[in-house]
């Protein structure tokens, strides 16, 4: 078909529609008139546009083979049925195309029409008092089981059913919609290793560790370029060397813990990204979507200075002396910290520029077991975010407190709920077996808010790809309403300390949900970017009160371990690594 043909089909069409629609529109009483079908009136609208619509007559058409009607004569009959109702609804450009049963009989439209452009259709041939009900002719797609071995023998615990698992996220049937395609979330962390079932998915980084000061130990010794480990500064090598410490260099005064190497960036880029329905491994919560990685921790953490530098660049916000990011995220991934520190405002400053560039901040709450949320998950703008176990209880490592948002699954221990549990039972993701520098790909158990914020990153990217005409702030406040409630006699739902309403977040993470409240979401005739202010219940309490007196701390195995006082990643130790 031509295009001036194609275009002034649906010019007619779409004309005789707003006509009809108006018209109907002026006519209709507030009270009375025609019923329209409850089971239609209440159903949400298709996200995509139709293509064709099945006509329910309340009289049958005779099928072929019944009383000699032929085939021919059949359709004849069906297609003269619905020519009578085009022309009684106006609208004569539709055409018969087939016959389901001989009450229900398919349409076909000229172009594909809007859900909006659909209903008016839909109520328009409804006016025939021939026809029953009209209903769309829905592409239906198979519901995805992914076979990636550790979701299905059930270890990726955090990504299923809530019926099965009180503390997962519904994943599963979020994916029937959206695996986060075309969605750039960067991880601000450790940086990544190119693990076999993650680095398809991992763009070009940014390394943003400079050089130790002149002023410190390192920079004392002679070793300029002790934190960042790779013997330069900033660099596009966003790759992960390490980060372990040594006897000696806890001696030297570097830092106060010797540890292995945790690959706690490439841990989280999995939880959000791992590659899905590839038969290896695990999958992430977007797993079709893309990691920026921005290495900002190195040994013993990372400097604030370094951390808002690749903030800003990850958000596509120019950076002195740095080459344009060429793909900016959406969305950041903050799973780190520092207790004890407020959001200043040069913190708070970049928060906003980063906000109102239309970009989501996600950060985790800390895992000092406080009720107080560390920085930078307390500054205004920020969806912070606590850890959850797999019975959906409050781990009892997790921060709660003013300004929490939502609730994640995290591992770890209850802290109120009396179903025991032994051990940290963790968040399995994409790891490293190198203790030192890397080793082998493995898949291993980590816990901690860290591992919380992630899932929360994972399910706006869902969002997001699924609906990009929304702003992020609109998705967020989708993400943080449509949740489940805590578990009756769970820390959060008992508040026994008496803490003010919210202190545990909007209730827990659910994709399914999420997704299904975005597919509905009417956006408004002129939505801006996502300046200023978080959604859904992120932002600090007045004053920017947060964390006075506390120390970050690290779970490891069976104790609380302090690390060094700057932005620590908020993850607690490999349980199951090699």
């Amino acid at each position: 078909m031509h295009a001036d043909v194609t275009t002034g089909l649906r010019g007619a069409l779409l004309g005789a529609l707003l006509v009809a629609s108006l018209t109907a529109h002026a006519a209709s009483p507030k009270l009375g008139g025609r019923a329209t079908p409850l089971a239609t009136a209440s159903a949400p609208l298709s996200a995509e546009p139709a293509t064709r619509l099945i006509v329910r007559y309340k009289t049958a058409v005779k099928m072929a083979g019944q009383g000699g009607v032929t085939l021919a004569t059949e359709r004849r009959e069906a297609a003269m049925r619905v020519a009578r109702t085009a022309q009684l609804s106006g609208l004569p450009l539709l055409a018969y195309l087939k016959s389901v049963s001989p009450t229900l009989h398919v349409v076909a439209l000229p172009q594909p029409l809007s859900p909006a452009e659909t209903q008016a259709a839909i109520q328009r041939l409804r006016e025939d008092e021939g026809v029953a009900d009209v209903a769309i002719d829905h592409r239906l797609k198979p519901h995805l089981v992914p076979n990636d071995p550790q979701f299905g023998n059930g270890a990726q615990w955090h990504l299923m059913d809530s019926l099965t698992v009180p503390g997962g996220i519904n994943a599963a049937s979020a994916w029937d919609f959206s695996s986060g395609s075309g969605v750039v979330v960067a991880v601000l962390d450790t940086g990544y290793r190119p693990h076999a079932d993650l680095a398809a998915n991992v763009l070009s980084g940014y390394d943003f560790i400079g050089a130790d000061g002149p002023s410190s130990k390192a920079g004392q010794l002679g070793q300029a370029y002790w934190t960042a480990n790779d013997d330069n500064a900033r660099d596009p090598d966003a790759q992960d060397p390490g980060d372990w410490v040594t006897q000696p260099d806890v001696t030297a005064g570097f830092c106060t813990k010797a540890e292995d190497s945790s690959w706690h960036g490439t841990h989280v880029a999995g939880i959000v990204a791992a590659l899905g329905n590839n038969a290896s491994d695990g999958l992430g919560v977007a797993y079709g979507a893309r990691i920026l990685p921005v290495r900002v921790l190195g040994r013993c953490g990372g400097h604030s200075s370094d951390i808002l530098t690749g903030a800003r660049w990850a958000a596509g916000l120019p950076v002195q002396g740095v080459p344009a990011n060429p793909n900016p995220a959406r969305i950041l991934n903050l799973s780190l910290g520092v207790a004890g520190q407020p959001c200043d405002p040069g913190t708070q400053s970049v928060m906003d520029e980063i906000r109102a560039a239309n970009v989501s901040i996600v950060a985790s709450s800390g895992n000092d077991g406080s009720t107080t949320v560390s920085l930078p998950a307390n500054c205004r703008g920020v969806l912070a975010v606590t850890a959850h176990t797999r019975e959906g209880d409050n781990a009892d490592y997790a921060n709660v407190g003013a300004g929490v948002a939502i609730s994640a699954p995290g591992g770890g221990a209850n802290t109120r709920l009396a179903t025991p549990t032994t051990g940290i039972r963790g968040v399995p993701s994409t790891w490293n077996t190198g203790t030192t520098v890397p080793a082998n790909d493995a898949f291993a158990e980590m816990a901690g808010t860290s591992m919380a914020a992630p899932q929360v990153a994972g399910v706006l990217a869902l969002l997001a790809s699924l609906r990009p005409d929304l702003s992020m702030a609109a998705l967020e406040g989708i993400v943080t309403s449509a949740v489940r409630p805590f578990p009756p006699g769970s820390y959060c739902a008992i508040n026994p300390n008496g803490l003010t309403a919210g202190f545990c977040g909007s209730g827990l993470l659910d994709a399914q949900l999420a997704v299904a409240a975005a597919t509905t979401h009417v956006a408004p005739s002129s939505s801006g970017g996502g300046s200023g202010g978080g959604g859904g219940g992120c932002t600090m309490a007045p004053g920017g009160r947060a964390d006075a007196g506390l120390v970050l701390l690290a779970l490891c195995a069976l104790g609380v371990l302090a690390w060094r006082r700057r932005s620590m990643p908020q993850a607690v130790c490999p349980t199951n690594a090699p």
